[in-house]
């Protein structure tokens, strides 16, 4: 416990330095020799008060020698310029632009190139091709990092050594190959990892899984993640000391009984698991502390746990002073000190609990189900609801119950996903079976968490005082240091797996066979048109099923991921092929997210409007779309499907040229089942409608697409169509709809994506159904 007071010592002198006015090194080195001299007085009788004050002294000695700025921040908010360094990082790829954490050696000034050195955050203004280890020249404005209302930016980059950032930035590679050959290769086992996920699943499974395995939620929709946050299921979604422990928990459960084999598989399976996902810091930090539990356990000393926390404490505020202040940090420490002093006496009541309510036949099943997830549940939120209301001022009602509902699947999508991402790497076809199996708990995952997101109050606004906190916490910690507690969770439940190994895998695997087959049989088509207008943030994406299951995308928006979960939710998981893709117009906001679309669907066949167009974006995308049959179509054009629907062109006239405006060539489709038509117009101008009606084409349609989210509308177009229902894509955040158009609709029935999410309409060829879907 020596450890302890130690660690408590060094972190009140790195806290007392970080509010005091005066940093300076050399008074912290004073007041270490004064601390040295003190404790050779009182060492006879008083060894811990002299071991905690010179930690105290020490502690704040480390903190004053963190730096505060950097060369480069000197050219801060001083107008253009390019700096040239090495990403440092790996990137950061958004739906829209990319983050780079730049090393810079070099800054280009009014013509006057000089050395400088520092991290910058660099945004680049949309999606780089840049890669760790990568030298970049990177133009554009140098500022400093915004201070907030309630949030310092400028403190939360700081911790991590950045003091410029560089937004909006024009982004060039010059050379690759500068990074640590470790790190290269980890990322890129990493990126192979992520690849084969994308492929075998659909989305959201895939990002979730992404997420929940790699620690990567770049691809999960940002509604998907908020529904995570609300209800108090965020954990799930990063590497954390969870995913390590139920790792270790699993591996150390196959050699029960063997106390030194079960640790050594325990910690290797951590060691393989953090270099898969990366080693990076945090990740590198729940390693640390997850490891040091098993270990502890291991060798069954009831003081280890706080000793070794103390030990990560003391180790990770040794490498960056700073990292005391991060969320993550404290979150991952007090959820540990919580399992730790909390996990088994919890999950032992409720033992006791189920035991007094159930009859013994049903009350061991539900103990080795129920008990240890609910009991470590309960020991992580309890020892983090103060810090989630602290910095978040909010509190969910549904963490508990989405928890207990959740995490009992995770260790099997842990076990099984990262068994079949390994053996992607070898045998793909052996790794997609896998895959599949881990689609039955991701999908439950993901629609608790939607299901009860959805539901009123699931978050309620909840201040705290951070006095009180502070209580909660000194609490906690003499508590644990009083019993010095070794927690148990997960240890019923691998007993049980592990004792009925064969009949729990038979039970599990034709419980995710039955529901498989049940979602294929469930995807078929039922011989109706369904059309689906896609809220991916107000950009046009048009998804259509025919009566024989053929799919139809019209563009996919400037999100990649909201449209990707679009179509997971949508398409049937064993369905990559989409038959037919529209590019109504080269404008990147509609069709910027079809690249990755197409990276993960075959398209059979692609139709444009023929404008050419010399964007980076569009030159992708040719690329993703290869050797796919590709036609330039004008007015005229027909498709018929031999179920009876029938796609018509009737817009461009001819062929636009480069020089012509994006939307007066834009692509007007009909789509046609029976009695029953659907015109999409994308973005087509109002210039562009009165040459459609002046050429003679007849834009007669049940649904009208509102052209541009509603912001133009001619009324003869407008009249000829007939429309007895209009649907318009929007986005609440940027209200494009002109007041002049929604009065010429006037009484038509609406549907709005901004006020009701995804528009789903469908038609047997005589009746037309709709409803809206968040």
């Amino acid at each position: 416990m020596r450890l302890v007071y130690i660690a408590l010592g060094w972190t009140a002198g790195i806290i007392l330095a970080a509010n005091s006015t005066t940093q300076f090194p050399l008074i912290w080195l004073a007041l270490v020799v004064l601390a040295l001299i003190a404790a050779g007085l009182l060492w006879r009788d008083w060894r811990i008060l002299a071991l905690t004050l010179v930690a105290f002294t020490l502690g704040g000695l480390r903190f004053s020698l963190v730096p505060t700025t950097s060369l480069i921040a000197a050219y801060n908010n001083l107008g253009g310029l390019t700096i040239e360094g090495v990403v440092v990082d790996e990137p950061d790829i958004r739906d829209y632009y990319t983050i780079l954490r730049v090393a810079a050696e070099t800054v280009t000034r009014a013509g006057s190139t000089v050395p400088t050195e520092g991290l910058v955050l660099v945004r680049a203004q949309s999606v780089a091709d840049a890669q760790y280890g990568d030298r970049v020249r990177a133009t554009g404005l140098l500022i400093t990092p915004a201070e907030f209302d309630t949030f310092s930016y400028a403190d939360y980059l700081a911790r991590s050594g950045v003091f410029s950032i560089m937004s909006r930035a024009s982004v060039e590679v010059l050379s690759s190959g500068h990074g640590s050959p470790l790190n290269t290769t980890l990322l890129t086992l990493k990126h192979q990892a992520s690849s084969s996920i994308n492929h075998a699943l659909p989305e959201p499974a895939a990002g979730l899984l992404n997420g929940i395995l790699l620690g990567d939620e770049s691809s999960i929709a940002p509604e998907i993640r908020d529904a995570f946050a609300v209800t108090g299921a965020a954990h799930l979604l990063a590497i954390s000391g969870f995913n390590m422990v139920v790792l270790a928990r699993v591996m150390q459960g196959l050699f029960r009984g063997k106390r030194r084999l079960a640790a050594t598989a325990g910690i290797l399976s951590i060691v393989i698991y953090t270099l898969l996902v990366g080693a990076t810091p945090p990740v590198l930090r729940a390693a640390l502390m997850s490891g040091l539990l098993v270990i502890g356990e291991s060798i069954r000393r009831k003081t280890f746990v706080p000793t070794s926390l103390a030990f990560a404490v003391i180790v990770l505020s040794l490498i960056n002073p700073t990292a005391l202040w991060e969320i993550g940090f404290q979150l991952s420490f007090f959820a540990t000190l919580g399992l730790a002093l909390l996990a088994t006496p919890l999950t032992e009541r409720i033992d006791r609990l189920i035991a007094q309510l159930f009859p013994a036949s049903v009350a061991g099943f539900l103990r080795n189900l129920l008990s240890e997830p609910l009991g470590v549940s309960l020991a992580a939120q309890l020892s983090t609801i103060p810090l989630t209301a602290l910095y978040f001022g909010q509190l969910s009602l549904a963490s508990l119950v989405v928890n207990l509902l959740v995490v009992p699947v995770q260790p099997a999508i842990l076990i099984v996903g990262g068994l079949a991402t390994m053996i992607a790497f070898f045998v793909f076809p052996l790794a997609q079976a896998l895959y599949w199996i881990t689609l039955v708990p991701l999908a439950w995952t993901a629609e608790v968490v939607r299901w009860f997101a959805a539901m009123p109050n699931a978050q309620i606004e909840f201040g705290i005082d951070p006095r009180l906190v502070l209580l909660f916490f000194a609490v906690l910690i003499g508590w644990g240091m009083a019993q010095a507690t070794q927690p148990e969770w997960l240890v019923q439940l691998a007993r049980f797996i592990r004792s009925r190994v064969v009949q729990t895998s038979t039970v599990m695997a034709g419980i995710c066979v039955i529901v498989l087959t049940g979602a294929v049989a469930a995807s078929r088509p039922d011989g109706m048109l369904h059309v689906w207008l896609l809220d991916v943030g107000g950009y046009n994406a048009v998804l259509a099923q025919t009566p024989h299951g053929a799919h139809y995308l019209i563009d996919g928006g400037n999100f990649p991921s909201r449209l990707l979960t679009a179509l997971g939710h949508r398409l049937p998981f064993n369905d990559r092929e989409i038959e037919v893709v529209a590019i109504t117009q080269p404008d990147e906001a509609n069709f910027r997210a079809l690249s990755a679309a197409l990276e993960r669907y075959n398209a059979r066949i692609v139709l444009t409007n023929g404008q050419p167009n010399l964007g980076e974006a569009w030159t992708e995308l040719q690329t993703i779309i290869g050797n796919t049959e590709q036609i330039a179509v004008t007015a005229g054009y027909t498709l018929e499907a031999d179920d009876g629907t029938l796609l018509e062109v009737l817009h461009p006239q001819e062929q636009p040229t480069i020089d012509d405006n994006l939307d007066d060539g834009t692509l007007v489709l009909r789509l046609s089942y029976g009695e029953v038509s659907f015109l999409l117009t994308s973005d087509t101008s109002r210039a562009a409608q009165q040459t459609l009606l002046e050429a003679g084409q007849l834009p007669l349609a049940t649904v009208l697409q509102l052209p541009r989210g509603g912001a133009t509308l001619d009324e003869g177009f407008f009249a000829a169509t007939q429309a007895q229902l209009v649907v318009m894509q929007n986005n609440s955040a940027s209200r494009q709809e002109n007041p002049d158009v929604l009065a010429l609709v006037g009484n038509t029935p609406l549907f709005r994506t901004d006020q009701g999410g995804t528009i789903h309409l469908w038609t047997d060829g005589h009746n037309l159904w709709s409803v809206q879907e968040r």
